[in-house]
């Protein structure tokens, strides 16, 4: 029998088998070959990350599908895999797809629209406490962009250059429960989660241009819980917190199509809670992470008598909901907090159509609102991305003896092996995916403390021992356990080393470590500058003149006191040596903390050190004009973020089997 070791063996082999084709396209030029097989290796990624969920059946028919696309030919036999049928199994996902426990709630349904004496408790979080949380109906904070700035980098969640961010906080209410406008800040208070009426809120935020807040839920409805708990709760869940990368602007519901009502539909893997021994989610319960879960970003369907928000019920089996109402099928028929949500991502009128979504609990928010989580460590959780993670990961596989790709990304199997260390380390029902002080300690490492400055002020959100960038210490006192703190492995470095040879990383490494900044983040922009060829003779398609590693100007090349003709008859080695002096020249001794710092020094020095959110180029301006390509969301304004959101995926690719090296 096939196991699933088997199969992630096959899958990784796959992968591995496109490396040979995809640099005979390269060679050749051809780039719509180069892009089919990219298409592939991001598929394979995500079943990989998949492993968790997908049954080991569908998984063996989508390697099948996998191979065809690979070798262009019919499978052989009567194409079946493990006994099923790709169409079969298409037929299959596509009902589970389609199919949504979502609706509104019965009329039938006469439970209290109040909140109830003793409603069932929330969420018990070992990893993120909180000092002094007053009491659950205390006074209103003033949720500010900084706080949300902070929220994000200590958690280490990349800042989305997509435009509007959509983010839930469970366990509170706006103040207003209209729904506000965008501005740099708005009041909520705190509610305790029953399972019955709206006690949660569902944010917009532009980066470095204001919040928008309105009232809804992130738990599924009691009913409905209770519903399912003789199934073992299969058919209705709780979100976990984390940051889930693609939510796209589409109908709710796939059966019902233009019949049903528009939404954010869940795009990306997430994880969820089940719960199958009582009406309430706690570490008890079980957790799942994948992608067949449908929990949509939709309308509550309700807003309670006369608009009372605090007395109204809403429609959920695991979506999140906001406040409103919606006649499937007409359009124009929003009202309420809802109307004013769904506008930016409208079919036909809407701005923007496709966002990230990030979940965190109120009280995360209400302690960087009172003290700034000071004293207090970055976290690790799903949607984590960079350095941290990937020494985390590291950690992971020795401490479970378990093969795992460390690429910096906190994707579903990190997750799934954080969950099985906690359950390791501390017993059954003592896992919630979250790595904070106390997982960090049992793994043999020390996170960094969190600093809220500098998260603020542009930075990672934490400084250890006055380097940068900081990196999580092990009780050997190196930076991985059980091995040299330098492996020798960074992004991009098996692809370097065929082209280069070893002396190529090596002299990367030596640089980063003078300019203050990350290895694999000066290798991805390099990665990203020469289209992944690291070449130093690689000129832009555009015309421009630009040439190597970096892509110098002709000007930049003067400035250096050389041409784009002798840089490009430099071997990459030598052509090293002025992209460091280039960044010498363009920033001096700022430290690069991030990976779009790196990248601004190459694309607009001015930018280092600034939010996520600041603007480079507006509209108007031939910046604008030369790079719009970067203006992701088509708002006439390309913000830090936007521009270095490609390197980022530059990054990742980077970090995967094939090319970390």
């Amino acid at each position: 029998m096939t196991t699933r070791a088997q199969l992630e063996r096959q899958l990784i082999t796959l992968r591995e088998s496109l490396l040979e084709p995809f640099e005979k396209a390269e060679a050749a030029g051809d780039e719509a070959e180069m892009r089919r097989l990219e298409g592939i290796a991001g598929e394979m990624d995500d079943l990989l990350d998949q492993l968790a969920l997908i049954g080991l059946g569908e998984l063996a028919a989508e390697i099948t599908a996998l191979r065809l696309k690979i070798d262009g030919h019919a499978a052989s036999g009567n194409g079946t895999v493990s006994g099923i049928t790709l169409d079969k199994l298409k037929k299959q996902i596509s009902e589970i797809l389609s199919d949504s426990s979502e609706e509104e709630p019965d009329a039938a349904d006469t439970s209290p629209q109040v909140p109830v004496n003793n409603p069932p408790p929330p969420i018990v979080v070992d990893e993120v406490s909180t000092d002094d949380p007053g009491p659950p109906d205390g006074g209103a904070l003033v949720l500010t962009e900084a706080h949300l700035l902070a929220l994000w980098k200590r958690s280490q969640f990349p800042i989305d250059g997509r435009g509007i961010i959509v983010f839930g906080l469970r366990g509170c209410r706006p103040v207003d429960y209209s729904g506000t406008g965008f501005a740099a800040g708005h009041e909520i208070v705190l509610r305790d989660i029953n399972y019955r009426t709206m006690n949660c809120t569902i944010g917009q935020w532009r980066p470095n241009g204001g919040l928008a807040l309105y009232p809804g839920s992130t738990v599924p409805y009691h009913t409905i819980v209770e519903s399912k708990v003789s199934g073992g709760g299969k058919g209705v869940n709780q979100m976990g917190r984390g940051r889930y990368k693609n939510y796209a602007a589409n109908w709710h519901k796939r059966a019902e199509g233009p019949n049903g009502h528009w939404a954010l539909r869940q795009d990306c893997a997430i994880t969820i809670q089940r719960t199958g021994d009582d009406a309430d989610f706690d570490l008890d319960d079980r957790w799942e992470v994948g992608r067949v879960a449908g929990d949509n970003i939709h309308c509550a369907f309700h807003m309670g008598a006369d608009g009372n928000i605090p007395d109204a019920r809403f429609s959920s089996a695991g979506c999140q909901t906001i406040a409103g109402t919606v006649k499937k099928g007409v359009a124009g028929s929003e009202r309420g907090p809802w109307k004013k949500f769904i506008a930016p991502f409208q079919r036909d009128t809407g701005t923007q159509s496709n966002t990230e979504y990030v979940l965190f609990l109120a009280e995360e928010a209400q302690q960087m609102i009172k003290n700034r989580c000071a004293g207090k460590s970055v976290l690790l959780r799903m949607g984590s991305a960079g350095p941290l993670v990937a020494q985390l990961q590291r950690a992971l596989a020795t401490r479970l003896s378990r093969q795992m790709v460390a690429d910096g990304d906190f994707g579903p199997s990190t997750f799934q092996a954080v969950i099985d260390f906690q359950t390791e380390a501390f017993g059954d029902n003592a896992d919630d995916g979250i790595v904070g002080p106390e997982t960090a300690e049992a793994l043999g490492l020390t996170l960094p403390i969190f600093d809220f400055d500098d998260a603020i002020s542009g930075g990672s959100g934490f400084v250890e021992n006055g380097n940068s960038p900081a990196s999580l210490i092990f009780s050997d006192g190196s930076d991985t356990p059980g091995q040299p703190s330098d492996d020798g492995k960074i992004a991009w470095g098996a692809v370097t080393d065929k082209k280069h040879g070893p002396e190529f990383k090596t002299k990367v490494r030596a640089i980063a470590k003078r300019l203050q900044c990350d290895p694999d983040h000066l290798m991805a922009v390099m990665a990203f500058e020469t289209g992944g060829k690291f070449s130093p003779d690689v000129k832009n398609m555009a015309g421009s003149g630009a040439t190597g590693l970096i892509q110098f100007m002709p000007s930049t090349a003067r400035a250096l006191n050389t041409t784009t003709a002798k840089l490009a008859r430099m071997t990459a080695l030598e052509q090293l040596d002025f992209v460091e002096l280039y960044f010498r020249m363009s920033v001096g001794n700022k430290r690069l903390q991030t990976l779009s710092d790196v990248y601004m020094a190459v694309l607009w020095p001015a930018a280092v050190g600034k939010p996520e959110g600041f603007i480079l180029f507006e509209k108007g301006t031939r910046a604008y004009d030369q790079n719009i390509g970067l203006d992701k969301n088509k708002d006439n304004v390309i913000r830090k973020a936007e521009a270095a959101a490609k390197v980022f995926d530059k990054l990742v690719l980077g970090m995967k089997p094939g090319r970390i090296g």
